[in-house]
């Protein structure tokens, strides 16, 4: 009898070696062609991934059983194992320039901005098709698809101080954009609009799907948009010295942790990122962080222990403890890089 129990506890502890799952970090490499993995748990570089020219929208479905890579300059999406990290399909159908994508829960639909040409592209990924192409006013940005997959709210930034006739020369969009799309995932058509009054920027939804978080041309803040009302509720500021205010900077990257009560926001040339409670309104600044090097983008872990932050001239990835928002480690990456976009992934070990 001890002899069998011995062999069902060896036995258990095989089958949870095996199954265990491992966390990696994907960071686009914004002026290369690869994605660097780094592992969650040690911090440490473990490979690179070629995924073509300029990386600069990264999606997974909620299994991370797959993750798929926009690359700007070549127009296509790539398609990763992250078990194996190595790209198993590739596909080059697409509009020019693709930038940050979403993709639905159960991996269906990836919704793509496609900036050179004024609309998000809508692949399925199981037809292997596109199978609708929804105009927008300016240069589609960014798309985030709400926890629940029923709606897509699409970010479209714009020429800003460019000139209409520059732009139109080199074939790209003219118009300004000061509003956020609202998509029935459904059908995927516009159903409504959320105006911004500004240009909005990256984009961030409470886990609830209840709120949207905007970055918006000149705020060094962010917009807090009622998703069920579909109105603006707050504008907020960061509190900065007045050196600080004199310095030209803007706010392009934010993110909810994932009980939805806070949200962690970047000023890019301070090299701040500030956190506020967004359990009430208006939200309140709780803590400013400085990172020593400008702000690009944000990404959590999935267990909402880790916050990684990107920093593009150093090629340096800094990770945050949410709960003593504290900096722990602060990862250098190959000179160039350029690290903005990252994700963090939970997959089984290979």
């Amino acid at each position: 009898m001890k002899f069998v129990r011995w062999l069902v506890i060896i036995t258990g502890a095989i089958s949870i070696s095996v199954n265990a799952n491992q966390q990696k970090l994907y960071v686009l490499s914004s002026l290369g062609d690869d994605v660097t993995v780094i592992d969650v748990a040690s911090n440490k570089i473990i490979g690179s991934i070629a995924v073509g020219d300029r990386p600069h929208g990264i999606a997974a479905p909620r299994a991370h059983d797959v993750l798929y890579i926009a690359t700007e300059f070549d127009n296509s999406l790539a398609v990763i194992d992250p078990v194996n990290d190595v790209v198993v399909k590739k596909y080059r159908i697409f509009g020019s320039r693709p930038n940050e994508i979403d993709v639905t829960s159960d991996g269906r639909f990836v919704y793509l901005p496609i900036l050179g040409h004024g609309v998000y592209e809508v692949f399925d990924t199981e037809t292997e098709t596109i199978v609708a192409r929804i105009a927008t006013n300016g240069f589609p940005h960014n798309a985030v698809i709400s926890p629940d997959d029923r709606f897509a709210y699409l970010s479209a930034m714009d020429r800003g101080m460019a000139s209409a006739e520059a732009l139109s020369e080199r074939g790209l969009p003219t118009t300004l954009n000061d509003k956020i799309y609202v998509v029935d995932v459904a059908t995927h058509s516009v159903v409504a609009t959320i105006p911004t009054g500004d240009a909005p920027r990256p984009i961030a939804i409470s886990p609830d799907g209840n709120w949207l978080y905007v970055n918006v041309d000149g705020l060094q803040g962010f917009l807090v948009l009622d998703l069920i009302a579909r109105k603006q509720v707050a504008r907020v500021t960061y509190e900065l010295t007045v050196d600080e205010q004199a310095t030209v900077s803007r706010s392009h990257g934010l993110i909810v942790t994932s009980d939805g009560k806070e949200v962690w926001a970047s000023d890019v040339n301070l090299g701040l990122v500030f956190v506020f409670d967004v359990t009430q309104n208006p939200p309140k600044q709780v803590a400013r962080l400085d990172n020593e090097a400008p702000v690009y983008w944000m990404a959590i872990t999935p267990d909402g222990k880790t916050i990684y932050v990107s920093s593009a001239p150093g090629d340096v990835v800094t990770a945050y403890d949410v709960q003593t928002r504290t900096k722990t480690h602060t990862i250098q990456l190959a000179k160039g890089k350029s690290p903005k976009r990252m994700l963090v992934l939970d997959v089984p070990s290979s």
